[in-house]
């Protein structure tokens, strides 16, 4: 097999995977499957066997992975000329701390979010606040805390201080119907061309405010580039006034509502993106 058309997935870490181990699992079959009927060699591995993905010279890599020592890894590759999607800075850009100042710096519309060390005795910065660890997204169920009141907001500090965790954000709760959203960034494709989908979450208590979806889709491949995610996923509020704000975004979500159709696209996106690679000069 041409080693243009070999690749390799990596699966996302069993506990950054919450409740989803299955779902992240299928996704990533799924895009392999699609990527073996356009020809292409898929070998899945788990971060902890992917030495041959990291090592192998040019390599084509899509990854699901997110723990530093693994992204440490993905960027050397990358350095040494691997195509890999999403990029390692990308992937590191979706902890917390980094995707707050990253918005800010970007004019994307999201929640007011502070940086605050769970050793100190700061007051509330708002009637209500979600607080969420600094870095990875949710991999247990405190890893996300609301609170309305000073007591609570401080009791919240100290449960992530006994676990060890330094800072956390506080990001203002915002009033509004909570929407779940899907994107693939294909770079060869306009952005109104990409694939996206959006849909309300279950079970969560919605008002219907009427809102724009083309305005959606814009905010959300907004902060997809300002973290320069090529397949994201996300959260947002659709405020009383229609207007969207983008709450949360990672990196390779689970597609599960949408995975076959995702799949696809991702796909696409990925051959787009290997065989975009810079030309290799040889040294005579």
């Amino acid at each position: 097999m041409n080693a243009a058309k070999a690749c390799w997935g990596i699966y996302r870490e069993l506990t950054h995977s919450p409740g989803r181990v299955d779902d992240d699992g299928a996704i990533l079959k799924s895009v392999g499957d699609a990527l073996a009927d356009r020809g292409f060699s898929v070998e899945l591995v788990s971060a902890d066997t992917a030495d041959a993905a990291f090592e192998t010279p040019h390599a084509n890599i899509f990854a699901m992975c997110e723990r530093g020592l693994v992204l440490d890894r993905l960027k050397a590759a990358e350095k040494a000329g691997s195509i890999v999607v999403n990029s390692a800075d990308a992937i590191r850009n979706t902890y917390r701390h980094r995707m707050v100042e990253l918005f800010a710096r970007h004019n994307v519309s999201a929640p007011l979010s502070h940086i605050v060390a769970t050793d100190a005795s700061k007051l509330r910065p708002a009637a209500g606040v979600w607080v969420k660890r600094y870095d990875f997204h949710a991999t247990q169920p405190d890893d996300v805390i609301y609170t309305a009141s000073e007591d609570g907001w401080h009791e919240a500090l100290r449960r992530f201080a006994r676990r060890g965790i330094p800072f956390v954000i506080g990001q203002e709760h915002v009033a509004g119907d909570l929407v779940k959203f899907y994107g693939v960034r294909n770079g060869a494709r306009p952005m109104d061309e990409n694939w996206f989908e959006w849909f309300y979450h279950r079970d969560k208590g919605m008002m219907g405010h009427s809102f724009q979806a083309g305005r959606l889709r814009q905010a959300s491949f907004h902060a997809a580039a300002a973290l320069g995610l090529e397949i994201f996923g996300g959260d947002a509020i659709i405020r009383p006034d229609g207007e969207p704000i983008i709450i949360d975004l990672n990196a390779w979500p689970s597609y599960a509502k949408y995975r076959d159709r995702a799949a696809e696209a991702i796909a696409d996106c990925l051959i787009e993106r290997f065989r975009r690679r810079p030309r290799v000069v040889s040294q005579m």
